[in-house]
């Protein structure tokens, strides 16, 4: 997995001198994305870490303010893929944040903080924060391709979580 993430990132870079900027950041997106997590989970004094993969949905809105600065919410849903985490089997992760970026014409460099949910679909859920950072790079202008590291951070019920991921994204603009 972490091959495949270091191969998409050089796809970006390689072909961005070549791509004429495309026009805009202003608008809704959606799209899908996939990386690689490392998970570790500290409980009644032990801590164990797995590393596994995630892919999941987004969409949100970007509005760009003047020449260089863009303001945007995001919504996302991440299925993680555990095999040995205890308590750990067929999470998700909801998100909401906010993203703040830097426009250099067809990349955009941006932050991004918020709140994050985990859990297993029976409705125990658990509330946490999401902090991290990204690089969205338009293709053309409807089709934008990513690469986003992110973690997030829970605690509850004795129970320390860290999910720290790296994420490549592709988005549809319009």
């Amino acid at each position: 997995m972490k091959s495949l993430i270091r191969s998409g990132l050089l796809v970006i870079f390689a072909t961005a001198p070549s791509i004429a900027a495309a026009e805009g950041w202003t608008g809704f997106y959606a799209g899908g994305q996939f990386g690689t997590i490392e998970t570790e989970m500290t409980y009644y004094g032990r801590t164990i870490s797995e590393d596994s993969g995630t892919y999941g949905l987004i969409a949100g809105y970007n509005h760009a303010f003047g020449n260089k600065i863009v303001l945007g919410g995001e919504l996302n849903v991440d299925k993680l893929n555990y095999t040995e985490m205890p308590f750990a089997h067929d999470l998700m992760t909801r998100r909401v944040k906010a993203r703040l970026g830097y426009d250099l014409g067809s990349v955009l460099l941006y932050g991004t903080y918020g709140y994050s949910e985990i859990g297993d679909g029976t409705g125990e859920n658990e509330d946490g924060t999401a902090i991290g950072f990204g690089l969205d790079y338009k293709v053309n202008d409807f089709l934008v391709l990513g690469a986003e590291w992110l973690r997030d951070s829970y605690e509850f019920e004795g129970i320390e979580m860290d999910i720290t991921s790296l994420r490549i994204r592709l988005a549809y603009q319009f």
